[in-house]
């Protein structure tokens, strides 16, 4: 039997699914299935091979041009791909497929936070993601709370949904010497000083105002030399410079776009904190990797963050700049506080591998292949 992957995010940015995907397939060796004699990942266009290293039972067929994904799923991977199995890992399959699809669903933002999208965007990806969802031969997703949300919100059978916990990758980890982060502390950071980062696209649920307000009032009411470091992909081009201005903020504030994984390590190493502002996040590997470092997390209280923490964050009710702002006060001012955060969210980030991710995927793969 055949398997096909849609690899078209690994020709984007490595941020979120790309993420995903890659961890998952460089584990795909020829001894990960006694069912696929074939696994093939189909592109827009060749990949980068240094920074996608194919294991070589996967083969690569490029199906131009590059198109824009949803484009280039229907109109190129979906009458190429003649597949027993089509892997889907960002929430959609083409209209029209030839075998049986499996869909990685991440979360139902559209359906539980529908106000945070424009109408337009927010009626047709939800139908879109619904769709694939009821139309696909299982559906992969990343936690038991998101989950409860597809099986609630879709009306997707739950013995269709199938878990697969995602994991930080192998290469953020706790420094031997920290002072082999302190590089990327000033050239990121721009000073010698401690500092709480953020990283992710900064998109609706990723509340990128609330915490500027909450960092702005951090400074007010305690005067600390602390800064914030934003890192990630500004794909909705929001203003934080009029923000920060309109915050008092300017000189506090930096601001930085992809970063590769070495420095993104280095960063999390010399983090005070790492803070995540979602109001609605099922699963967040910024906070595993966070946590694989050592880094203390401040994050929402959510079903799917305290799974996925093992409840070693620093959780705060709701997203409320006051909230925010006393949450970084507590963890800049109790160093015991960060001690424990960092040794139990070691402990919690040991519980996930990529390894275990890869094989239980394969697994159900395997298992849509003789549904």
């Amino acid at each position: 039997m055949k398997l096909g992957i849609n690899g078209w995010r690994l020709c984007a940015p490595h941020t979120g699914v790309a993420r995903y995907l890659l961890n998952v397939i460089r584990h795909w060796t020829a001894e990960s299935s006694s069912r696929f004699s074939e696994i093939t990942i189909y592109t827009p266009r060749p990949l980068d091979r240094a920074l996608v290293p194919l294991p070589p039972n996967i083969r690569e067929r490029v199906l131009g041009p590059n198109w824009p994904m949803l484009v280039w799923e229907n109109l190129r991977l979906g009458p190429a791909a003649d597949d027993d199995v089509l892997f889907c890992p960002s929430f959609s399959r083409p209209l029209v497929a030839r075998g049986r699809t499996v869909v990685a669903t991440h979360d139902v933002v559209y359906h539980v936070r529908p106000e945070l999208f424009p109408s337009s965007v927010r009626l047709f990806y939800r139908r879109l993601y619904d769709w694939s969802d009821r139309h696909a031969a299982l559906v992969i997703t990343d936690g038991e709370a998101v989950k409860r949300d597809i099986v609630e919100h879709c009306g997707i059978a739950a013995e269709k949904v199938r878990v697969t916990y995602l994991a930080p990758a192998d290469c953020f980890v706790p420094l031997a010497d920290r002072a082999e982060a302190e590089p990327a502390r000033l050239r990121f950071v721009g000073a010698d000083v401690p500092f709480f980062l953020f990283v992710g696209k900064m998109s609706g649920r990723r509340s990128l105002p609330p915490l500027l307000e909450g960092f702005a009032e951090f400074k007010r009411g305690t005067g600390l030399p602390h800064r914030l470091l934003l890192v990630g992909l500004n794909p909705h081009q929001l203003d934080l410079g009029a923000l920060t201005g309109r915050l008092g903020i300017d000189d506090s504030v930096r601001y930085s776009g992809f970063v590769d994984d070495d420095d993104l390590n280095r960063l999390y190493n010399a983090a005070e904190a790492f803070v995540m502002p979602s109001v609605y996040e099922t699963t967040s590997l910024p906070v595993m990797e966070a946590q694989a470092t050592g880094a203390p997390v401040i994050c929402i209280d959510s079903a799917g963050l305290r799974e996925i923490t093992d409840g070693a964050a620093l959780m705060i009710a709701r997203l409320e700049p006051a909230l925010l702002a006393e949450a970084m006060a507590r963890l800049a001012g109790d160093a015991g506080l960060r001690e424990r955060l960092r040794r139990d969210g070691l402990v919690s980030a040991r519980r996930f591998s990529w390894r275990r991710c890869a094989a239980e995927t394969m697994a159900v793969l395997e298992a849509a292949a003789v549904r």
